[in-house]
C-alpha cells in the first residue's frame, strides 16, 4: 500500500514594503496601507523615499492607516517649511520639518520602531546612494524628502544630502536587502500619459524629480506585487487633494488583491 506523505508546510513570506516618492501623491500610500491593515496583511519591514519615506517611518513606528491619513491631510506649510528668500539651494527652510514629524511620530530615532525602516536619500557630492537604518530619525526623512531646489540639502555625517528620488526612487532592492522574499511595491511614478502640464514653479520642479525616478525604476522582474495608483495629474504638493489621492490608493490596492491573497496564502494577521 502506498503512503501518502504529507504535504510540506511553506514557511510563511517575510513581506518586505517599497514606498516610492510623489509629493502630494503620496496619500496614496495611505490608501494602501488602509487595504492591508484591513486584509490583516502585515508587512515585516519597510523601505521609503522622499514621502514615501515619510509615510513608511509612521507605519513602522507603529501608527495605524487612519492617523496617518489625519496627519497627511492636515499638513500645512507654516509646520513643515517656512520660505526662505535667503536659502542658498533652495526656497524653503525645513528645519521646522523635524519637530513636526518628532511631534507626529512620537519618537527620534530608528531604534524606536516597531519593524525595521530604510529611508534612501543621495549623496550630493558624489552621487552615492545613502541608506539610513539607524540614528536620528526625523533628519533621515528630512534628507530622503530634500527636493533640489526646493528644499535645502541636508548636512550630516560630513556628507550633503538631497532626496533619494535622483538614484532610488522605489527602493525595491534596498527592501529585498532587508531580508524580504515578498516585495510588494507603491509605484507613485506610473508612465508620463496623463499627466498634466505644470503650473509654477514649485511643479515644474517636481515635474523634473519625476524624470530622474523614471531613469532609475527597477526592473519589473524584482517586484512580487506591483501597486500602481493612478495619480498622473497631481503635482506638487496641494495637501487639499489628499482624500481623493488616498482613494486612489485603496482602488489600486483592491485591485491587486486577488494577487496578494494567491501569492501569500493564508497571511498573517496583526496579532
Amino acid at each position: 500500500m502506498e503512503t501518502l506523505q504529507p504535504k510540506p508546510v511553506q514557511p510563511p513570506k517575510t513581506i518586505g514594503l517599497a514606498l516610492s516618492g510623489g509629493a502630494v501623491r503620496g496619500a496614496a500610500h495611505v490608501g494602501v496601507l488602509e487595504v492591508l491593515e484591513r486584509e490583516g496583511i502585515r508587512v515585516d519591514m519597510v523601505a521609503g523615499t522622499s514621502v514615501g519615506a515619510i509615510v513608511g517611518a509612521a507605519h513602522a513606528a507603529g501608527l495605524g492607516a487612519t492617523e496617518i491619513g489625519r496627519v497627511f491631510r492636515s499638513s500645512r506649510w507654516p509646520s513643515m517649511a517656512r520660505l526662505s528668500l535667503r536659502g542658498k539651494y533652495s526656497l524653503f527652510d525645513t528645519r521646522p520639518m523635524e519637530q513636526t514629524l518628532e511631534e507626529h511620530l512620537g519618537l527620534t530615532t530608528f531604534d524606536e520602531l516597531e519593524i525595521p525602516f530604510a529611508a534612501v536619500s543621495c549623496d550630493l557630492v558624489t552621487g552615492q546612494e545613502i541608506i539610513f537604518r539607524s540614528g536620528h530619525l526625523p533628519t533621515a526623512l528630512r534628507a530622503s524628502s530634500a527636493v533640489p531646489g526646493i528644499f535645502p540639502p541636508v548636512r550630516t555625517g560630513g556628507r550633503l544630502l538631497v532626496d533619494g528620488c535622483v538614484v532610488n526612487n522605489l527602493p525595491v532592492d534596498v527592501v529585498r536587502g532587508m531580508g524580504a522574499d515578498y516585495v510588494i511595491a507603491v509605484d507613485l511614478i506610473p508612465p508620463p500619459a496623463g499627466e498634466r502640464v505644470p503650473k509654477n514653479y514649485l511643479e515644474l520642479m517636481v515635474v523634473a524629480g519625476y524624470l530622474w525616478s523614471r531613469a532609475n525604476h527597477p526592473d519589473p522582474a524584482t517586484i512580487d506585487c506591483h501597486i500602481v495608483p493612478q495619480v498622473g495629474q497631481y503635482l506638487g504638493w496641494d495637501f487639499r487633494t489628499a482624500p481623493e489621492i488616498e482613494e486612489l490608493g485603496r482602488a489600486a490596492a483592491e485591485a491587486v488583491l486577488p494577487q496578494l491573497r494567491r501569492d501569500l496564502g493564508g497571511v498573517r494577521t496583526k496579532e
